[in-house]
């Protein structure tokens, strides 16, 4: 144990909590994809979809989480209030990226991931996040001031494979930079408008949830993201890519708060991206009318 890097420091207990939760929700989807399990749909109050599979993972993944520790789970309505009330607590996605698994339930490799996503705060601040991505069958974790590391699990065995240290190559100009972005409605589309009007950006796409979108940011395939929306579960997973050592920017359009400098709220406002193209973003954000 003293060898892993992710389990030899003051974290290490609530990394091998949060790792054994995802890797079990982790493993069922994973069986669940391959002995083509009947996937049963249904709209939330919300809009969004929750699926039989969806709830299992979280019951899953809850039943590794201490009892008594305060939890935010997705499909938990009434848990959803802790964020304002808590200031330690665990953070439940237990299938981030829901439409794609419906969509690509089965198939494996590729670019799209999904798969449970679990983090923890410590008085206010993201400490830990564990993310499985069933059809990569890879394990990202990352630790504050420890780095995130990706890893291929042995399920029949019951290990977390070897880690290996992500650092993603740099990028200093925003036009060769990929950039992941979600459609909503709180700005996201005019900002990519007015960067492609200005000619500089020219990829721009999104493969799966937005925990997929931090791990692909992680591993360098892209370097920017744009999601005005995130909520408190899938938020945990902006520890992946800054712990990369991408920049995560807050409330882009107004305040522009740091990563260490935000208290988790009911929705997210945020910009990721490699530090050198950070200036070149913003300059060009801050013409927009």
């Amino acid at each position: 144990m003293h060898n892993d890097p992710l389990l030899s420091h003051s974290y290490g207990s609530i990394v091998q909590t949060v790792e054994a939760a995802v890797l079990d929700a982790g493993r069922y989807l994973d069986e669940a994809s391959r002995s083509g399990v009947a996937l049963e749909v249904s709209v939330k109050s919300d809009h969004t979809l929750v699926m039989n599979v969806d709830v299992e993972s979280q019951r899953r993944v809850l039943s590794n989480l201490p009892a008594g520790h305060p939890v935010v789970a997705e499909e938990d309505e009434s848990s959803h209030g802790i964020i304002d009330s808590a200031a330690s607590y665990f953070l439940v996605d237990p299938l981030d990226g829901t439409t794609s698994c419906k969509r690509f339930f089965g198939q494996r490799g590729g670019h799209v991931g999904y798969g449970p996503l679990v983090g923890y705060v410590h008085e206010g601040e993201l400490t830990v996040a564990s993310f499985f991505s069933v059809p990569h069958g890879r394990l990202l974790t990352a630790v504050k001031g420890h780095g995130t590391y990706i890893s291929t699990p042995d399920f029949s065995a019951g290990r977390v494979g070897v880690r290996e240290r992500l650092s993603p190559p740099s990028c200093t100009a925003l036009v060769r930079a990929g950039v992941l972005f979600f459609v909503g409605h709180l700005g996201e589309t005019r900002v990519m408008q007015h960067l492609k009007n200005h000619n500089a950006i020219e990829n721009m796409y999104r493969f799966g949830g937005f925990a997929n979108d931090c791990a692909r940011l992680a591993q360098g395939f892209e370097q920017m993201s744009v999601q005005f929306s995130a909520k408190p579960w899938d938020f945990s997973a902006v520890l992946l890519a800054a712990e990369a050592g991408l920049e995560v920017w807050l409330d882009p359009l107004g305040r522009r708060v740091p990563l260490n400098e935000w208290r988790i709220e009911s929705n997210n406002p945020l910009m990721i991206m490699h530090p050198g193209i950070r200036d070149e973003a913003f300059a060009l954000i801050d013409t927009m009318s």
